[in-house]
């Protein structure tokens, strides 16, 4: 193709707002300050345990911690964890770790959601107490006022960050679901059937 009809296609595309690439074979010195990538849109791919949440019917959303306290009080904490949040018709909500649900070897979280293990109550927060009762953790600081969950980004109202129970494979589930669960209780969704890992019952 002659020089003068690459550059019309090229200004065509780019008119158009599509991208044109080049053969690799003809490109002149792709990928170098020269020749240079191929421009075109951004495009932001679904990672595949969102992917796996969404085939499971959940919805993949990126959530971040919160430290609570007594009154409105609300901190954001740093870093977030892709969750999968499964609502049901009657409007109640589970939330998993999205790769704790696409995970493919058993999880933590997984085991004690399908086997459901004893745990204590407590005149407290049960969902906290069964958590810790299974070696896992919700807390977010050591006195009974301190708090927290996880929620969308820029959340103002500290009610609706979700608790959650995380364990020492890092694997993390709804601590209200999970409690829940143990007694009877379906939340948002069953899970038993939607890890992508066969879970063992014994």
């Amino acid at each position: 193709m002659k020089r003068s009809h690459v550059l019309a296609v090229s200004v065509l595309a780019l008119l158009s707002g599509t991208a044109v690439v080049a053969n690799a074979a003809t490109a002149p010195d792709a990928g170098t300050s020269r020749g240079g990538p191929a421009a075109g849109p951004v495009r932001h791919s679904v990672s595949a345990d969102a992917a796996w949440c969404a085939q499971q019917g959940g919805k993949a959303e990126t959530r971040v911690p919160y430290f609570t306290s007594t009154g409105n009080k609300i901190t954001p904490l740093g870093g977030e964890r892709e969750m999968c949040l499964f609502t049901a018709g009657d409007g109640s909500q589970i939330m998993i770790g999205a790769d704790t649900l696409a995970a493919d070897k058993p999880t933590l979280a997984a085991l004690a959601y399908v086997r459901k293990p004893n745990g204590p109550s407590s005149p407290g927060n049960p969902s906290i107490a069964y958590c810790q009762g299974i070696n896992g953790t919700a807390m977010f600081g050591n006195r009974p006022t301190d708090g927290g969950g996880w929620g969308p980004k820029n959340l103002k109202d500290p009610s609706k960050a979700m608790s959650a129970c995380m364990f020492a494979d890092g694997s993390v589930i709804d601590a209200w679901g999970l409690k829940y669960h143990k007694g009877g209780v379906i939340r948002g969704a069953d899970l038993t059937k939607k890890f992508r890992a066969t879970i063992p019952t014994m």
